[in-house]
C-alpha cells in the first residue's frame, strides 16, 4: 500500500473507506462502492484525485487535498 500520514489514514477509516493494496502504478489507496465507486488515489508524480466510477463506465475525476479530506471526517464526527 502506498504511504500516506496517519491522519488521513484514520479519516478515510472513519468516512467508510475501504483501503486497497494499489500498486505504485495505479496509486489507489482506498475505495467506497456503492451504485457508484468513489476511489482515492494517488498516481507518482500526480496529486491526490478521487475518481467517482458512476453507472456507464463513465467517471468523474477532483482533485483533492489531504487536509480536507481529514477536515471532512472532524466534522463528520
Amino acid at each position: 500500500m502506498m504511504q500516506i500520514d496517519q491522519n488521513l489514514c484514520a479519516a478515510l477509516y472513519l468516512l467508510g473507506f475501504n483501503f486497497l493494496g494499489g500498486d505504485l502504478f495505479s496509486g489507489e489507496i482506498a475505495e467506497i462502492k456503492g451504485d457508484m465507486t468513489i476511489k482515492l488515489v494517488h498516481p507518482p508524480g500526480e496529486e491526490l484525485k478521487f475518481v467517482v466510477e458512476l453507472p456507464g463506465e463513465k467517471q468523474m475525476t477532483f482533485s483533492v487535498d489531504r487536509h480536507q479530506i481529514v477536515n471532512l471526517a472532524e466534522r463528520w464526527q
